[in-house]
């Protein structure tokens, strides 16, 4: 599997590399701001890293659902699906290659944007009133104190629902190629699909955490999620290996 995974990150290298581009001139920019100490520059670099990071792991994401897809419609796919592995192997390898893509992607950009928070705030002379502003924001949006263990706890809520709904993409597009497989029409069906999964599995969520909260709530959910992407995980590699002809 750790072959498959390989293959699969130097696929989507080139993705990667342009990340780290566009984050170093971000970061240029930032500092070119602290180094002039313009407030508005280094104000305005700090928004678009933060920006920048929602619309990468948007992208990182996006990525593993295309190349799945192109994996399935292409020739590329007897490469893929005629070596000498399972096929639940090579969804495997799919469905962790992409959680840690998606995890890398989000904990690298947010490191970065936070650390430069704090270059700016000591930059300008705000560094207290920079915590404080983070610890309303939390307050009023969250209902958080600064927790550490508590924020990671949220942080961990949010992934595992986002990697359950790419997971739940890539069930999509194989119940798309299994019903339309020689039509044009296959991408949009599996759009449809994937929409009223996704729409049932979060309303599915939603009926069994109504009655909970605090860290039970968030717990639930994670496991819910993982449920959600195992059993997603599961049906896709099934039928890759029974319906689906690559």
């Amino acid at each position: 599997m750790l072959k498959l995974m390989k293959y699969e990150f130097r696929k989507q290298l080139f993705t990667k590399l342009a990340l780290l581009v566009i984050l170093a001139l971000l970061e240029g920019y930032f500092f070119y701001g602290v180094i002039i100490k313009s407030e508005e520059k280094t104000f305005k670099g700090e928004f678009f890293l933060m920006a920048f990071a929602f619309a990468a792991i948007l992208l990182v994401s996006f990525e593993c659902v295309f190349t799945f897809y192109s994996d399935l419609r292409t020739k590329q796919s007897y490469m893929l699906f005629l070596v000498p592995q399972s096929t639940y192997s090579i969804m495997g390898a799919k469905v962790l290659s992409a959680m840690i893509q998606i995890v890398l992607t989000g904990v690298f950009i947010g490191v970065v944007a936070f650390l430069d928070a704090f270059v700016m705030a000591a930059r300008f002379g705000e560094l207290q009133q920079l915590l404080e502003t983070i610890q309303r924001i939390l307050r009023e949006l969250f209902r958080l104190d600064v927790n550490v263990g508590r924020i990671a706890v949220k942080l961990a809520v949010v992934v595992m629902a986002w990697v359950a709904t790419v997971i739940v993409a890539m069930l999509s597009i194989t119940f798309g190629v299994t019903l339309m497989a020689n039509s044009r029409l296959r991408g949009v069906v599996s759009f449809i699909i994937f929409i009223a999964l996704d729409v049932a599995a979060t309303k599915l969520k939603g009926l069994l955490l109504d009655n909970m909260s605090g860290y039970t709530k968030d717990i639930v959910g994670i496991l819910l999620s993982l449920l959600v992407a195992a059993a997603a995980y599961m049906a896709t590699a099934w039928m890759l290996d029974k319906k689906v002809c690559v």
